[in-house]
């Protein structure tokens, strides 16, 4: 997904405070402060725990993010926030897995990873998403973890046309 990393101004102890890297959306700049961290790593990814969130060029409804590792350029994945609302995810199964990571009610936000499917016989492109394995994000520590609910009919693939 990206090519170079490029360290940016140093803060006041030398170590840069943020980074540049270029992604297939352009050069995006990340600060450090900022970041994401994720103790356990993501499925399939465990070593790789730091990311930054960033809007797509011209996406101002946010209905999707970038969500790029800080420290492997070329390792980034498109998020879309969960509408806590829709009660595509049960409550009582958020309630808990806010409970596991203690995060508290207010501060607690939830990402969904984003797969594209791309037919091979050239049509039309479709979008789904991973309910069964959220990215819970606790905004205060600004730390998160990917969490898998219980089987509930949670599906790895819902589509976004359903």
């Amino acid at each position: 997904m990206a090519d170079s990393t490029i360290p940016q101004s140093p803060g006041t102890d030398g170590v840069p405070s943020s980074v540049t890297i270029r992604t297939l959306f352009g050069d995006k700049e990340f600060l450090w402060d900022k970041a994401i961290y994720f103790p356990a790593g993501l499925k399939g990814f465990p070593d790789h725990n730091v990311f930054a969130l960033a809007n797509f060029p011209g996406e101002s409804n946010g209905s999707f993010i970038l969500m790029q590792s800080l420290t492997e350029p070329e390792l980034a994945f498109i998020v879309a926030p969960y509408n806590m609302e829709s009660n595509s995810i049960k409550a009582e199964h958020l309630a808990q897995a806010f409970t596991i990571h203690s995060i508290g009610k207010d501060d607690g936000a939830v990402l969904l990873i984003v797969t594209l499917h791309k037919p091979e016989d050239g049509g039309d492109t479709s979008m789904s998403v991973n309910l069964r394995a959220p990215i819970i994000i606790d905004t205060s520590r600004q730390t998160a973890y990917q969490h898998l609910l219980p089987d509930a009919g949670y599906s790895y693939h819902q589509s976004l046309a359903d």
